[in-house]
């Protein structure tokens, strides 16, 4: 009895110990692998319609779930497609320290199936290019471009892409696309290629974008790089095929904004007036856009005026809230310098003289720095001044500069200026050295008081609170 006793509780033995690894397996299977491979489904989701930055936390929470499994559970039968999970987890959310030793590991396995380790080395690669071995990153993904599964290929020709492109072989590119239109590569491209300043390439990617209804805030920069570099015909085709596609108002707003800023500040204001009246009219009331559009469509009339009072009249329509904008708060700020150094009183129109430089060079004001300057030859005509400023507005009209410089040799016959247009050397007449010292005096007196009034104007007026008495 004793020795059947004993066998019937080894026989119980064995089935708890059975029972007890079922289960803990069952375990690692449901609260691990489970919820590791589901997270990195969700990841390899996202990776199929180009969203790799949505794709990143996913593979994150399935490496840190698979990593869970090795470390508590360093025995399981699911260790070897938990080195698996983590290591592509881990690698694709760029975690490549961890990840390469987990999957260098998983390779070493044998029984694994031919599809992880596909992906396997996808992520290899991943990682290869990342640590910046991009010869190895190009061979392993090359290798990889022709896989059975499609999306494991598909990730395979972009990263080998990503590679070509670390390697300046830009070329390379449309071969691994193919007629695939992922969404990160091609603006990767465009940069790639904004960068080596292949411009027309850059164009043609703009392109192909509009075409997709594909806009990104990196269209307006890309046109900037452009402008700069002198494209501008470039940059004005690259609008007009956005435009011919149905890109939202708003974005259409702030591409037109973008461009008309541009011409703006290059002086083309014709053409600036047409990009910022589209982007007024697309943006919409009260927004950002249509604010600082309407304040440099009135900089564009304010800047043909040619007095203060025109100048006036051209505000007084602008709004508070236009008036608010940063482009308008410096617009305002020169024309308050311009109006402190016209009310002084000084006999040698240098302040006058100094409020027409301000117009010409701060607002491209043309015509009211030419009726400035002529005011101090009206008014003071016999100052060392005059014969400078009449030079001044004569080359604000080049078509009678050479009437302004025979005026000036007839009135101002003994100033610098005149010998400088004679071709003499002007150093010898005391205006030479008298007109700076006398505008720098004037400036530094003048720039004092308008950095105060601005500093005040910049400052919120604080209310004051009197704290109410007992009643």
């Amino acid at each position: 009895m004793h020795a059947a006793y004993t066998r019937s509780a080894r026989v119980r033995a064995f089935g708890i110990a059975a029972w007890l690894t079922l289960a803990t397996s069952g375990c690692v299977y449901y609260n691990g692998v489970y919820n590791a491979r589901a997270a990195a489904r969700d990841g390899d989701r996202r990776l199929a319609r180009g969203g790799e930055t949505e794709a990143t936390p996913f593979f994150q929470s399935s490496a840190a779930k698979a990593e869970s499994i090795l470390v508590r559970h360093p025995k399981s039968s699911w260790r070897t497609h938990a080195l698996y999970l983590a290591g592509r987890g881990a690698a694709l959310a760029g975690q490549c320290d961890t990840g390469v030793p987990r999957l260098s590991e998983f390779l070493a396995e044998s029984g694994t199936t031919a599809a992880d380790r596909d992906r396997a080395r996808v992520a290899l690669g991943v990682c290869d290019l990342r640590l910046t071995r991009i010869p190895a990153a190009r061979a392993r993904l090359d290798s990889l471009i022709d896989a059975p599964d499609a999306q494991t290929a598909r990730q395979a020709r972009i990263w080998a892409a990503r590679a070509a492109l670390a390697a300046g072989d830009r070329d390379a590119v449309a071969r691994y696309l193919g007629d695939a239109d992922d969404g990160a590569l091609p603006w990767e491209l465009l940069l790639s290629s904004l960068a080596a300043r292949e411009y027309t390439r850059v164009e043609s990617l703009l392109v192909q974008r509009a075409a997709l209804v594909d806009y990104r805030d990196d269209v307006p920069r890309a046109l900037r790089e452009m402008w700069a570099a002198g494209e501008w015909d470039g940059v004005e085709r690259v609008v007009q095929r956005f435009d011919a596609v149905r890109l939202r108002d708003a974005q259409r707003a702030t591409l037109h904004f973008a461009v008309g800023e541009l011409n703006l500040r290059s002086g083309r204001d014709s053409i600036a007036r047409q990009h910022l009246f589209t982007a007024r009219t697309l943006a919409g009331r009260d927004s950002i856009v249509e604010r600082e559009s309407a304040a440099r469509l009135a900089f564009i009339t304010m800047v043909r005026a040619a007095s203060l009072p025109d100048v006036d009249s051209v505000l007084v329509r602008l709004d508070s809230a236009t008036l608010r904008t940063p482009f308008a708060r410096r617009v305002s700020e020169q024309l308050l310098l311009i109006r402190l150094l016209t009310s002084q009183d000084e006999p040698t129109g240098a302040a006058r003289f100094l409020a027409a430089e301000v117009a010409r060079d701060s607002l491209r004001a043309v015509a009211l720095a030419r009726s400035l300057f002529m005011q101090v030859v009206r008014e003071q005509p016999g100052a060392a001044l005059a014969p400078h400023a009449l030079y001044a507005a004569g080359l604000l009209t080049p078509d009678s500069a050479a009437a302004w410089g025979q005026r000036i040799a007839r009135e101002y016959s003994g100033s610098a200026v005149a010998r400088w247009i004679a071709g003499d050397d002007p150093a010898s007449q005391s205006d030479f050295a008298s007109v700076p010292a006398l505008l720098s005096q004037r400036w530094g007196v003048a720039i004092r008081v308008w950095a105060d009034s601005v500093r005040k104007l910049r400052t919120p007026a604080r209310t004051t609170v009197t704290p109410s008495g007992p009643r």
